[in-house]
This record gives structure tokens, sequence and C-alpha cells, in this order.
């Protein structure tokens, strides 16, 4: 999420009373805080694998993890507290953004998109790896993107026409709950889509 420079302090109290562990925190005479992150660089609470981090320079607030369920949860304990501290969300947030990075097993599904290359190269060549996005999304929108990209991970010298270990990685822009629904079935979604393709 990025947004308005939130109160880290009150942020931190209140995580903490939610079960985080949270970054050392201390206001100095001039009425300005100062946090120690738990992990480098911005890592300011941790919750078993969930880690939350806020970038100072940039004022954005992230939730990571490798477990789909834990994010969405933390995320919503995250939002919970920053509306007890009488955030307007609507106003505050600029955007709300999902990347996601996945390892997956598949058949070589783009092996049959050929190019025909042969008198330029002196060979022709085939697609291996995808990318998809919003038929009318545009890159730059702050609340309207998705990219999926599908690159292959070398393992093997030799080609195999058995299922081939790929790298998905997605980055997704929408309205807050349509993001939490994704998050929450990321791993359905993301087969399904590959099935498809």
């Amino acid at each position: 999420m990025f947004m308005l420079d939130p109160d880290i302090i009150l942020l931190l109290t209140h995580l903490s009373k939610k079960g985080y562990a949270t970054a050392f925190a201390r206001l100095d005479l001039g009425g300005s805080s100062t946090v120690t992150p738990i992990m480098p660089p911005n890592v300011i609470a941790i919750k078993g694998n969930v880690r939350v981090d806020y970038d100072f320079s940039r004022r954005s607030l992230g939730v990571e993890g490798s477990n789909p369920q834990e994010v969405a949860s933390a995320f919503q304990d995250v939002l919970d507290v920053l509306k007890s501290l009488g955030i307007d969300l609507q106003k505050a947030l600029i955007l709300c953004e999902a990347i996601v990075i996945a390892s997956v097993s598949l058949s070589p599904k783009f092996s049959s998109n050929r190019v025909e290359v042969l008198d330029l190269l002196g060979y022709n060549l085939r697609i291996v790896e995808a990318g998809f996005a919003l038929e009318d999304g545009d890159p730059a929108s702050p609340t309207r993107w998705l990219h999926v990209r599908v690159v292959p991970i070398y393992s093997s010298y030799k080609p195999s026409e058995k299922e081939n270990l790929y790298r998905v990685e997605v980055v997704y822009r929408d309205e807050r709950e349509k993001m939490m629904r994704f998050i929450e079935n990321v791993v359905n979604v993301l087969m399904e889509l590959l099935k498809r393709v």
C-alpha cells in the first residue's frame, strides 16, 4: 500500500497488541519518531512467517510472506489497526498492489509457438515464456493493473517432454476487496489460468 504518513509508533503499539513482534520505536524530543527495524531494511513487525514493512522514503506499507492465507490475515490486521487509528483508508491509500512470485511445474506449453527467423539467424525460434496483461490495462494505472509472467527455470541442459519448472510473477493492482480475494485464492487462480494457456 502506498499511503500518507501514518503514526508508526501507534501502528507498532496496536500490532503488538495483536501478537506481532515489533521494532523498537521511540519519540525524539522534537516529536519525530525513530524506528529500529527488526530486519533490514524496513521490517517493522513479524508474526509467524509474515513480515510487515514500512519504507519511510516511499511511504509504503507492505505485508510479505509465503502463505497466502497468513498474508491476507496480516493485511487485514494492518487495515484494522489503521482504521482504529482514525485513518480514512479511502483518502489515505494511493494504491494497493499484490506482488506474487511462485514456482510451478508445467508441461512445456509454449513450445508450439514457432517464430520463423531461419533467414535472419540461421535457425527458427520458439516461444518458451509468456506474459499476460489486462486487455484494456495500463501499466501506469495506480488503481487497475494485472501482469502475469511465466518464465522457465532451466534445471537441465537436455530438453524434456515431461513437466519443467517455471517461475510465475504476478503484479496486481485493484480494489482492496478484489485484491484480498485474489491473495486468498492465488494458488487456484494461477493454476486455472496456466491450464488455459
